[in-house]
């Protein structure tokens, strides 16, 4: 029974150190329809299963706080919500985590606008 124990433990602290990791400076940029790029910085830290950390604002606009972030196996999910032409605008990001890239999905809450994406490389 203790061989049965210990072979479970280690299987467990295996998984967990294979876990993914999401803490870092993920960059890249995002195209809107308009075939305009810009930069998307998401600086992320990840305790357990919560996701926390700011989208770096664009263009001069105030950084992006972001809530409600979590990571289940290789899904990173958050929302924050951004000043656009004076109105807060919620988004809704979602991201596959793999090695060194993440690649974001982006939608607005409203269902306004085009889906948008980045694919983002850790940087730091």
């Amino acid at each position: 029974m203790n061989l049965f124990r210990t072979a479970a433990a280690l299987c467990l602290l295996t998984v967990s150190a294979l876990a993914a990791d999401a803490t870092g400076v993920w960059t890249g940029e995002v195209k809107l329809p308009t075939g305009q790029a810009l930069p998307f910085i998401a600086r992320l830290t990840q305790q357990g299963d919560k996701i926390t950390g700011k989208l770096d604002g664009i263009n001069g606009a105030p950084d992006v706080e972001i809530v409600n972030g979590k990571i289940a196996g290789d899904t990173i999910t958050f929302n924050g919500v951004r000043q656009i032409n004076g109105a807060s605008v919620k988004f809704n990001y979602s991201g596959k985590l793999a090695g060194e890239t993440i690649d974001f999905k982006i939608l607005r809450d409203d269902g306004q606008g085009a889906p948008l994406a980045s694919l983002t490389k850790r940087t730091k």
